[in-house]
């Protein structure tokens, strides 16, 4: 009997309903969203309700939908289902829906309730059941404190959490109150209606837990899972006469032991970018049956699967192939860190079609792509752009040119270059300022050809929290300015000791970032080490370096501009501020502050005003900030209003300046507004 599976679009007062009782197994991983993604939930919720200009009144008449993505259940025909896949957005929304429940009066509360808890009967003789159980370490903590009516208000920054999954419960609910409680009224009652009513959650349902964990894993993964690749055999062989067809089978299957079944099936994602030369559809079966179609039987086999498998093989599995040549060795273990695979067919395609100068191409291939991974380029922009470069290389277009679109534009080398001049810790991914590192040591050393170690960190060299009385505050009176720029970041492979983090410079040097015998695997911290002390002058001196390193290795010069990148000048000191384009801040605890982006971050203006105090999850390095602003004099209270600026100041990114004008972890992109309404983030697609 065939496995009954189905799959349907449904709104969130359907999934939160008497229909599902959802439970997270113990095998799952725990909860782990943080209040980042928290965060853009709730903002792009809200960015829904204004752009649609949603309300009470008219929420009837709204006819499009918010999609908020698939879960993946086993479930029979009652209530009770397993959540194979979409715990953490389960989880959060239980969170949300709470929160609101809390804070709005029992009219609305009740409503809401009813998607926390399912209500027992006294003439069914059953209990009030929360609709959602996590793991049994984690399940008492969101009965306690999130699931059971008002008892978000009794949570604190203080309360007492015993996993991080509880910890990431608790400090999402304290940013949902903190956001809400900002927005007027009339959102607030909004927000609920359109999550019930508006937005829908495709629920992928399966009463065997084999065939859901294979429905988790095609969803999960862009590849052929969507389509077997047994059924491309079955096209491609049956296209060849039978008296050669198990010839070809074997020819095929061969391939398929060689990659093993994971690459295999990621190589029939490269080959259809190679052959359609743009972004795939959702429906991958017509995707392939619009490309078999066109090729197949043993043309497909001699001239695309099994070349670009070698070819494929070689990329991947670079230190088997490139041993005696250690340049393209470096590059190739640097491109495989990069934090997508979108880069492979276009060096697929490359390789195949031109086969020299493969070294000038990977270095060319390797600047284009780690530029866009510190620029954040998302998945859309990324397909769009390679696939124009693979249109490019069919027509001939020389790949080294002017005109070849691998080349990196000027604005996107400001860009990153501003990027760099940041707080790079705070403000690039994990996987983006290790990537950063590793290239700037690869440009250090000629005897080092790749990097394979099973841990590698980053660490800073001033600390974050240096103790009181220590060197570190003597030489750094100001140490936030300092500590998460690129010049105080170094490499280890091993993992943090925070008791080490701390020690003096030169105690630092021989405990910690050196090995027992005396030596570091990184140039990058060997060139700390070699310091005989650690100031301001030392680390500005290195980042010039390093930045500088960067420009040539990644060709970041930038034509016709006399704007000089040093970490010293500030771009806009001889731009009248009236010649800028103004953005606003209006929140709560008395935040109103003006600002516009400039060179090397984001310039606040002075006698904008500051929220007089903090939300109750602020980052510490925030806080240190403003220590540092209101030691400084240049954030001074102001009776009745708050704390204002006495002169303009410019942080590192626009994200920073919000979250210290706001008194909250912020995201700038969306928090400044010009007058007219228009966010940051829109300069920013448009720039």
């Amino acid at each position: 009997m065939k496995t009954k599976l189905t799959a349907q679009e449904t709104p969130l007062h359907k999934v939160f309903s008497d229909d599902y009782l959802f439970t997270v197994p113990s095998v799952q991983r725990p909860y782990s969203w943080t209040t980042d993604e928290a965060g853009e939930l709730l903002d792009d919720l809200l960015e829904f309700i204004n752009h649609y200009g949603i309300s009470e009144n008219n929420i009837s008449h709204v006819d499009e939908p918010y999609f908020l993505g698939s879960i993946v259940l086993v479930k029979n025909d009652g209530p009770k289902a397993e959540v194979l896949d979409g715990q953490q957005r389960l989880t959060t929304l239980t969170i949300l829906f709470s929160v609101l429940r809390d804070i709005l009066s029992d009219d609305y509360a009740n409503d809401i309730e009813q998607m926390v808890v399912q209500k027992g009967s006294k003439i069914l003789g059953t209990q009030d059941t929360y609709r959602l159980h996590l793991r049994k370490r984690d399940d008492e903590f969101l009965k306690k404190y999130i699931q059971a009516k008002g008892m978000t208000h009794k949570l604190t920054k203080d309360t007492s959490f015993k996993t991080d999954s509880q910890k990431a419960i608790m400090e999402n609910a304290l940013y949902f109150m903190e956001r809400l409680n900002e927005l007027d009224e009339e959102t607030v009652k909004t927000l609920p209606l359109v999550l019930a009513t508006l937005c829908f959650i495709v629920v992928v349902s399966t009463p065997n837990f084999d065939s859901a964990f294979r429905i988790f894993t095609v969803l999960n993964d862009r590849g052929l899972d969507l389509l077997p690749s047994d059924i491309f055999k079955a096209r491609v062989i049956g296209a060849i006469p039978d008296n050669e067809q198990d010839f070809y089978t074997s020819k095929w299957e061969d391939v398929e032991v060689s990659l093993g079944r994971d690459r295999f099936n990621k190589l029939f994602d490269h080959i259809r970018m190679i052959i359609q030369k743009r972004k795939g559809s959702a429906n991958y079966k017509d995707e392939y049956e619009d490309i078999f179609s066109k090729v197949t039987g043993k043309f497909f086999i001699n001239d695309i699967l099994i070349p670009y498998s070698d070819i494929y093989l070689k990329l991947v599995d670079y230190q088997s192939f490139y041993s005696h040549q250690p340049k393209i060795l470096k590059i190739l273990s640097l491109l495989n860190r990069i934090d997508n695979n979108d880069w492979i067919p276009v060096a697929m395609y490359y390789i195949q079609q031109y086969k020299d100068n493969l070294e000038g191409f990977l270095n060319l291939l390797e600047q284009f792509a780690g530029i866009s991974m510190v620029l954040r380029k998302n998945f859309n922009w990324r397909m769009s752009k390679y696939s124009q470069i693979l249109r490019q290389m069919e027509k001939g277009i020389n790949i080294f040119s002017e005109e070849s679109l691998l080349t990196v534009s000027d604005d996107d080398k400001r860009a990153v270059l501003e990027r760099l001049n940041g707080d790079v810790y705070t403000e690039l991914k994990d996987t983006v300022r290790r990537y950063v590192l590793l290239r700037l040591d690869s440009l250090l050393t000629n005897g080092q050809p790749f990097y394979d170690h099973s841990v590698i960190t980053v660490e800073h060299v001033l600390p974050q929290t240096p103790k009181v009385g220590s060197e570190w505050l003597t030489n750094f009176p100001n140490p936030s300015e300092y500590v998460h720029k690129l010049g105080n970041l170094v490499l280890l492979t091993r993992s943090k000791n925070s008791q080490a983090q701390n020690y003096d410079f030169n105690k630092k040097k021989t405990s910690y970032f050196q090995s027992k015998n005396g030596v570091t695997t990184f140039a990058l911290t060997t060139q700390v080490i070699q310091e005989n002390e650690w100031t301001p002058r030392v680390l500005e001196d290195r980042q010039k370096k390093l930045i500088n390193l960067l420009r040539n290795a990644w060709d970041l010069n930038v034509s016709n501009t006399n704007i000089s990148y040093n970490t010293e000048i500030v771009l806009n000191q001889s731009i009248d501020s009236h010649l800028l384009q103004k953005y606003f801040i209006n929140a709560a605890r008395g935040a109103n502050a003006v600002g516009t982006p400039v060179y090397n971050g984001f310039k606040v203006f002075k006698d904008s005003f500051f929220a007089d105090s903090v939300s109750d999850s602020y980052q510490q390095n925030y806080l240190e900030m403003r220590k540092n602003l209101i030691e400084k004099g240049l954030l001074v209270a102001k009776k009745d209003r708050g704390l204002y600026l006495t002169e303009d100041y410019t942080f590192s990114s626009p994200s920073t300046a919000a979250a210290i004008v706001m008194g909250r972890s912020a995201n700038g992109l969306t928090e400044w507004k010009t007058i007219s309404g228009e966010l940051l983030r829109d300069l920013e697609k448009n720039g």
